[in-house]
Formats: structure tokens, C-alpha cells, sequence
């Protein structure tokens, strides 16, 4: 984050010193309460990292996995014991983005919850992760508290999911059953398993509806079974090593599209309930697609509806070889005409 915040600024013609960025790397294990406490305290006991966090007028934090519902609490709570400066009439207030990739802010793949390296590794906080799964939790209630608290104080989350990722599921990474103007939401591919196919600007595509505040009518959620990387894979770590990811949050942070007002960007999240399954109805695919054409057909937006038939010229030319990928086209036969 470091960097990307100094290449950023460079291209606007400004250079920091290095008395003027203060990296605070917070670690530790654990449930993620535990890993609250114990980051909490480490920070608060660190004079220097105490007054920084303070005194800042931009604020950044990158995290990963576990680490979204992790720094979401630990920021509430810094929040509610006034060490950030978010008041709106505070004219010292700060600009605080939250970089969150891969967040497992819906559980991991539920069909993980049995595997011998998730036991094994980690058991007792690799467990704790399949409880938000349910929102109905009392540690999902918990993040859900401190989603509220820090949305409506102003603070812009950044939600990059991975593509090939073996551990979160795209709906997870990318918080859908959460509503705020507030949140930017997008996906990291690696160039390697880029195409320009249907599936990828399917993907693409009902991102940026969620990112417009538009309703994706479950479409995410029923891609991401097939988006599953191999366990052994990569996916769930390659996204923090890009630089554009980082790019992203810091740009989504100080370049808040004009339509972004001070009200909007404070205003109470809709947070809708959720309960991960692990075998999903197929019929909701091609129903929830079925949505989204109609709605943008209401809407009659000239650029969506040609993103609609850019779609359908994108379907008749996939030609996927894996199974489950296959079965998403057989899927969404039935709407193709409707595209």
C-alpha cells in the first residue's frame, strides 16, 4: 500500500517524505476477537503508531481474508473510542479507505468445512470462519455491527475478490448481502487466466451494476460455485502481491465519483440475511439473469442495454470446456433471448 500510495501521488505531481507515511503492521493469530484485542492493544501501546493514526489526514488499511471482519472490528471499535477523527464538523476529519481482498465476510466455500487442511490448519480459527456463513451468527452479528458503525461514519471499503480463488467464494469477498454507496466492489484476475469471454464480463458486468446501486439479482452468487480454484492453487494469495489492486482502493478513496454526496457516503447499510449453502438451486441462475435484463430493460439506459447485447453476442461465441462451466451455459439458455 506503501507504494501504491507514492506512485499514485507521483502521478499527481506530489512526493511525500518518509516522516510523512507511517506504516503500522498489526499481526497476530487467533479467533478473530482475540486477534482484535491482541491488535488493538498492540497499537494503542505504541505511543508513536498511536498519535500517527490520529493526527493523519488519510488513512489506509489493507487486509486480507480473515482480516476483513478483523480490521472492520478493530476500526469500529477505534472509532467509538474517538482515536479516528470522522466527525463531520471535525475540520481536521480524515479520508479512511479500507482495502479489503479475498474478505471472508460470508464463510469460505461451504464445501471446505470438512476438509482435513482446514482442521488441521489452524482448527479452532479456521473453524470460527464457516460461522459467517451465517449471518444469524453471533460473531457474524458482531462484524455486521461494525460494517454499521464504520460505513456510517464515512469510511469507503474497497472489496477485490480473486477469480481462481480455492478458499473465498466471489459473493463473499465482495460482501453481497451488504448495501452502501460506499462500497466498490471488484474482481482480480491473473493475467495468465485472463479471457475476454461471456463468464468474465458476465462477472464484470453485474459487479459494476452493484457498484452503480443496482441489484444483481443473485447472479454473483450462483457464478461463484464454478469460479472455485484448486485447493493446492494459489489464488486466495496472488491478490495482494498486484499493484493495482492496491491502486484501486487508494483512486476509489480520493476520486469519489461526484454523485457521491456527504449524506450518501454516511447513510445506514441495507444488510440483507444470508446463509451459505453448499448445493444451490440451478433454477435461481437463470431466474436471477432474468432480473437484471428486465430491469435494465425498464430502465432503458442506452449503454447497459448495449453491455446486454454485447453479452448475448459473448454467449453464442463461449464455447466452455470444464463441466461446471458448461453447465452455467446450459443454465442460461433460456434467457438467451432475452438478452
Amino acid at each position: 500500500m506503501d507504494l501504491a500510495l507514492k506512485d499514485y501521488l507521483k502521478l499527481h505531481n506530489v512526493e511525500l517524505g518518509d516522516d510523512d507515511i507511517t506504516l503500522i503492521p498489526l499481526e497476530g493469530e487467533g479467533i478473530v476477537m482475540n486477534r482484535v484485542e491482541l491488535l488493538y492493544q498492540n497499537l494503542v501501546k505504541n505511543e508513536t503508531w498511536k498519535n500517527a493514526l490520529h493526527e493523519a489526514d488519510l488513512v489506509l488499511v489493507a487486509t486480507h481474508s480473515q482480516g476483513t471482519p478483523t480490521s472492520t472490528l478493530l476500526m469500529a471499535r477505534l472509532i467509538n473510542e474517538g482515536m479516528m477523527r470522522v466527525q463531520e464538523g471535525d475540520p481536521k476529519m480524515q479520508r479512511i479507505g479500507i482495502l479489503a481482498m479475498a474478505g471472508i465476510s460470508h464463510g469460505p466455500f461451504p464445501s471446505l468445512k470438512g476438509n482435513l487442511i482446514v482442521r488441521w490448519f489452524e482448527a479452532e480459527a479456521a473453524q470460527e470462519l464457516f460461522k459467517f456463513m451465517d449471518s444469524e451468527t453471533e460473531i457474524a452479528q458482531k462484524y455486521r455491527e461494525a460494517l454499521h458503525t464504520v460505513l456510517t461514519s464515512g469510511v469507503r471499503f474497497t472489496v477485490v475478490a480473486s477469480m481462481e480463488d480455492q478458499v473465498v467464494p466471489l459473493y463473499s469477498a465482495i460482501m453481497t448481502s451488504t448495501h452502501h454507496p460506499s462500497i466498490v466492489r471488484a474482481v482480480y484476475i491473473d493475467g495468465t487466466s485472463y479471457q475476454d469471454d461471456f463468464l468474465t464480463n458476465l462477472i464484470s458486468f453485474s459487479l459494476r451494476l452493484r457498484n452503480s446501486g443496482m441489484d444483481d439479482h443473485g447472479v454473483l452468487v450462483q457464478l461463484s460455485e464454478v469460479l472455485a480454484g484448486s485447493i493446492y492453487g494459489e489464488g486466495h494469495s496472488t491478490i495482494y502481491e498486484e499493484r493495482e489492486v492496491y491502486m484501486l482502493a487508494i483512486r476509489a478513496l480520493l476520486e469519489p465519483p461526484e454523485s457521491l454526496t456527504s449524506e450518501m457516503a454516511r447513510s445506514e447499510p441495507i444488510m440483507h440475511p444470508f446463509h451459505a449453502k453448499q448445493n444451490l438451486n440451478p433454477f435461481y441462475l437463470p431466474w436471477g439473469m432474468r432480473g437484471v435484463v428486465d430491469e435494465i430493460k425498464a430502465l432503458g439506459d442506452e449503454i447497459l442495454n448495449e453491455e446486454m447485447e454485447r453479452l448475448k453476442n459473448l454467449y453464442d461465441e463461449w464455447n466452455p470446456v470444464s463441466k461446471g462451466m458448461k453447465e452455467i451455459k446450459f443454465r442460461l439458455e433460456p434467457v438467451r433471448s432475452r438478452l
